[in-house]
């Protein structure tokens, strides 16, 4: 971690920042973090744990309904009654970044591919439709270009992404991913009926592959981890990628696998208590270097969705370490300013740890 604390709580602040915000831009984007010490390294912390205002999340959302219901309604003349869905940090709550990017899914309705071996596969009939279900999302892709960039004529349209839509500029508060995709009926979403269960398949336009993944059932379990732990969880994860995102090296670990590693960490140790967040910063520090220390245990994690090993790449643990070192770094950042100067040696980690742990950050009355 090179970056001095002065800057990087100045990035902090700019990656919060949100000119659309109106609320948060006349308070002077002074927020809950910035009130609650003096400390910077502390300061940097709690901002870093905090979710991004309300407001901007909820803008985020308003400019992807408005991509969702143009297409909702533009479609149904070429045929087309897609489902959509968002996917990623932003419905999790454990975006960092008060202008957020959204993923919208947008889901081919009338056709969907299955498992064979599910208890309602007979249920299934075969498709009328000429070509693959893979042609089938390509034209609802072709037609949906066609209408966004009609319908939004003021926007930039960018159509060259092998697995999205891209719009942004134009009146647009936020860039939104239109990502074109179908169904898939696993064996446990036949059996419950539950759409945690149920896949999607997202098509590249490139090579005319279709990737599964289970991003509800990703989500899923990431809200119930952020339930054990009254939203400590999520105070981890972003802690985690605002950590990433200041660091002076390119980390090849992704949001993906951050809350993949957070979702495999102790409940008990990243719960929210009133005032103890600080708390959180020990008990995931702790975690970094027990797995820092045993890379086998590490390299058997799986992702929540159990589709794939969390470090499927070699190149992830520099990366993992880089951000476990400046994990513990900002611990030990903290807890020399909740200590004093006098302290001139450099203390124990476990000491560390146990102080942040016990240590107290009054909370400031929300406006």
């Amino acid at each position: 971690m090179d970056y001095s604390i002065e800057d990087r709580l100045k990035r902090l602040k700019s990656r919060r920042m949100d000119a659309s915000n109106a609320p948060l831009s006349t308070r002077g984007y002074v927020e809950d973090y910035d009130r609650r010490t003096s400390n910077q390294a502390t300061r940097y912390a709690l901002g870093a744990m905090q979710e991004v205002d309300f407001r901007s999340t909820e803008i985020s959302r308003e400019e992807a309904q408005k991509v969702e219901k143009a297409l909702g309604e533009r479609l149904v003349k070429h045929g087309y009654k897609p489902r959509f869905r968002l996917q990623g940090s932003v419905p999790m709550n454990t975006h960092i970044r008060g202008v957020s990017d959204v993923d919208l899914l947008e889901i081919l309705g009338e056709t969907i591919t299955f498992a064979p071996s599910g208890p309602k596969a007979l249920n299934y009939t075969p498709s009328t439709r000429p070509g693959t279900i893979v042609d089938e999302v390509l034209a609802m892709r072709s037609a949906s270009e066609e209408e966004l960039a009609t319908h939004f004529w003021g926007a930039r349209i960018d159509r060259s992404n092998a697995k999205s839509i891209q719009l942004s500029e134009g009146g647009f508060r936020r860039k939104i991913d239109v990502v074109p995709s179908h169904w898939f009926d696993s064996v446990e979403y036949q059996t419950y009926q539950n759409e945690v269960f149920r896949g999607v398949c997202v098509v590249n336009k490139d090579t005319k592959e279709s990737h599964r993944n289970y991003p509800f059932l990703f989500r899923h379990h990431i809200d119930q981890k952020g339930k054990e732990t009254d939203e400590g969880a999520k105070m981890a994860i972003r802690l985690l990628k605002n950590l990433s995102a200041d660091s002076q090296k390119d980390l090849s670990i992704s949001s993906y696998d951050i809350a993949s590693i957070v979702f495999h960490c102790p409940s008990h140790v990243i719960g929210r208590h009133v005032a103890r967040d600080l708390a959180i910063l020990s008990g995931i520090s702790a975690f970094l270097n027990q797995l820092a220390a045993n890379r086998s245990q590490a390299e058997a994690l799986m992702s929540p969705d159990g589709t794939r090993k969390i470090f499927d790449k070699s190149e992830k643990w520099g990366s993992f370490l880089t951000l476990a070192r400046n994990t513990s770094q900002l611990a030990r950042e903290v807890e020399r300013e909740l200590v004093g100067p006098q302290l001139l040696m450099e203390r124990d980690f476990g000491q560390v740890l146990k102080s942040l742990n016990e240590s107290r950050i009054p909370v400031v009355p929300t406006y």
